[in-house]
C-alpha cells in the first residue's frame, strides 16, 4: 500500500514539476528575447543617429572644402563674387551639425567655422589665410574622428592622410604642415 501512494503522488507531482519547469523556461526565454529586442533596438537607434551625424558632418566638410577653394582662388588673383553666400552655407552647415552633435565636437567646430569666416570676410589682413585655418581644421577632424567612434567599444579605424604626418596633427603643430617625399617608404 506504502509502494501504490507513492506511485500516485509521484505520477501527480511528476506532471506539475514539468509544467513548472516549461512554464519557468517560456518565462526566461521571453525575457533573453525581450532583453535583445530592447539591445538591438537602442543599436539601431544609435546607428540611425551616428548616420545622421555622419551625413551633417559631410555636408559641414563639403561647404567648408568649398570656401576654401575659393579661398585659394582668391589668393591667387581670382575675382571670387560668391564668397560671402559660401560663408553663409558654411554657417547653416554648422547649424545643423551644432544642433545633433556632442559638446565636445561644438567648440571645434564652431571654432573652424569661426576661422574660415574671419579670413573670407577679412582676407585683406590674413595673408597667410592657411597658416590660420589649419590648426582649427586639425582640431575639427580630430573631434569628428571623437564623435564618430562607437561607443560600444567597437574600435575605430582611424583614417591616414596622404600629405601630413600623423606627429603633425597629434603634436597641434600650428606651423605649416610636413610634406612627405613621393617615394619616402614611410607609410602616413
Amino acid at each position: 500500500m506504502n509502494t501504490d501512494v507513492s506511485v500516485v503522488i509521484l505520477s501527480s507531482v511528476l506532471p506539475l514539476l514539468g509544467v513548472l519547469i516549461g512554464s519557468g523556461s517560456t518565462i526566461f526565454v521571453q525575457r533573453i528575447s525581450a532583453r535583445e529586442s530592447r539591445l538591438k533596438a537602442e543599436a539601431d537607434r544609435r546607428q540611425v543617429q551616428r548616420a545622421e551625424t555622419k551625413s551633417a558632418i559631410d555636408s559641414y566638410l563639403k561647404i567648408a572644402q568649398h570656401l576654401q577653394t575659393q579661398l585659394y582662388s582668391r589668393e591667387h588673383g581670382v575675382e571670387v563674387p560668391d564668397i560671402s553666400v559660401t560663408v553663409e552655407q558654411v554657417w547653416l552647415a554648422h547649424a545643423h551639425v551644432d544642433v545633433i552633435c556632442s559638446e565636445k565636437l561644438r567648440v571645434p567646430l564652431t571654432e573652424h567655422a569661426t576661422a574660415l569666416n574671419t579670413v573670407a570676410r577679412h582676407g585683406d589682413e590674413y595673408s597667410d589665410w592657411w597658416g590660420y585655418v589649419l590648426p582649427h581644421k586639425m582640431a575639427l577632424h580630430d573631434a569628428i574622428r571623437t564623435e564618430l567612434r562607437w561607443q560600444d567599444g567597437e574600435t575605430p579605424i582611424e583614417p591616414k592622410l596622404s600629405l601630413i604626418r600623423d606627429q603633425a596633427i597629434s603634436e597641434r603643430n600650428p606651423g605649416p604642415a610636413k610634406v612627405l617625399p613621393e617615394n619616402s617608404g614611410t607609410e602616413t
